[in-house]
């Protein structure tokens, strides 16, 4: 009997993956600035919220009607998942905490716990059975020492199993391009799928890739693949090797 999969949005990433994400798992998404990744996990609740799933989207950086507004020009209509009550978004502002700054400071001027707590808190009120997090790299950034980073995140993994959801969190990636910043999410994580730019031999322009780089449980492709940010959403096509060969054109 084949095991229920959830899928991530996108048929090619779903086939690279034998089906898609294992119910329950927490999977980061990390890449560069501008490399498609809070659309990704936008087509992930899209997706799911076509399915019948009720849904979480959390952002450190973006309204809900900004989320509405940008995600209505990929072809994503949000406001009617709002409006029947199966999504849920989340504007959670993390204030810009300096690290000079003990956290009883912070505390006490309302810039520490009050953000931080409120995303465990979101959360287990949601009931939402997909979770999106935009992103775990920002709420990390406020966190003023690497052991409350690894405590909070964690702690969120403790709280994403319990209420039995599956979860993508977005996240930056470090100055090496092939590790989170930080260091802390792929490690807590199921899964690590990495978006990369791959720049040509005469460094005219670079390629958008993506590469599954970890997914307990699941035999998954180890290609590179090329994929573009079209008006629907990241759209996967040929291998990395086969797009070079055939000159840089995709396929």
């Amino acid at each position: 009997m084949r095991e229920k999969r959830i899928t991530t949005g996108n048929e090619v990433l779903d086939s690279m993956l034998g089906g898609g994400f294992l119910p329950g798992q927490m999977v980061v998404i990390a890449g560069p600035a501008g490399s498609g990744k809070t659309i990704s996990a936008l087509q992930f609740i899209h997706a799911n919220l076509t399915e019948g799933r009720r849904c979480l989207f959390i952002s450190a950086s973006d309204s809900e009607e900004s989320i509405i507004t940008n995600s209505f020009r990929f072809g994503w209509d949000l406001k009617q998942f709002i409006d029947k009550n199966l999504l849920t978004i989340a504007s959670i502002k993390l204030a810009d905490a300096l690290p000079t700054l003990s956290p009883d400071i912070l505390s006490a001027g309302g810039l520490y716990s009050s953000s931080l707590e409120e995303l465990p808190k979101v959360i287990k009120n949601s009931k939402a059975e997909i979770i999106a997090i935009d992103s775990i790299t920002e709420f990390n950034d406020v966190c003023t020492s690497e052991l409350e980073r690894r405590t909070r995140i964690l702690n969120l993994r403790r709280i994403i199993s319990e209420i039995g959801a599956t979860a993508l969190l977005v996240a930056e990636v470090s100055p090496d391009g092939i590790t989170t910043k930080y260091g802390i999410a792929e490690y807590v994580a199921d899964g690590l799928i990495l978006l990369s730019r791959y720049h040509t031999e005469e460094l005219s322009h670079y390629l958008h890739t993506i590469q599954i780089i970890k997914m307990r449980w699941i035999p998954h492709s180890r290609e590179i693949r090329v994929y573009d940010i079209t008006d629907k959403g990241l759209s996967i096509r040929s291998p990395l090797y086969t797009t070079l060969a055939s000159g840089g054109k995709l396929r």
